[in-house]
């Protein structure tokens, strides 16, 4: 991908700081992390992860040009060549995007919003069930279990 180098070095920004991007807690197919990642490695111009471990998957780049090479690869008709062509994401980053999504990235990593937008102690213990969200990041977070029965007990009584 042919970019300037200012827009190679702010993607290369964008790398480092999704490096210390956390990991999602629930294990998914992708994850915005990974996704992300391998966007901005290929604008700056970096090596992917699966290059990095020996990998042979091809990647993105890697079928677009071979779509853009060859008029039709394994024996691909032209109707659907085109549509795929069509699909294909084509990353044109300017450099002012790429440095306001840097900083928005900054601005999550530092939890901004979140203390911008301070939530009182009021929503998060309510009178009528003060230990109910605490039940579900322990529940989420695997710290403590509730059988069938203290679980019966909670939907029918609320504590």
């Amino acid at each position: 991908m042919s970019s300037s180098p200012a827009i190679r070095e702010a993607a290369k920004q964008i790398v480092k700081c999704l490096e210390r991007f956390p990991e999602d807690r629930f294990k998914h197919l992708t994850s915005f992390k990974d996704i992300q990642m391998n966007r901005f490695r290929r604008i700056a111009g970096l090596a992917f992860k699966g290059e990095e471990e020996g990998g042979n998957k091809p990647n993105l780049s890697d079928v677009k040009d071979m779509i853009t090479r060859t008029s039709g690869p394994l024996g691909l008709q032209k109707d659907f060549l085109k549509k795929l062509q069509g699909a294909l994401q084509n990353d044109t980053a300017t450099e002012q995007d790429i440095s306001r999504q840097r900083h928005s990235l900054e601005a999550l990593m530092s939890n901004k919003y979140k203390n911008y937008y301070d939530v009182g102690d009021k929503l998060y213990r309510p009178n009528g069930n003060p230990q109910y969200y605490q039940r579900l990041m322990d529940e989420i977070t695997g710290q403590k279990k509730e059988n069938l029965l203290t679980g019966l007990r909670t939907v029918f009584f609320g504590k």
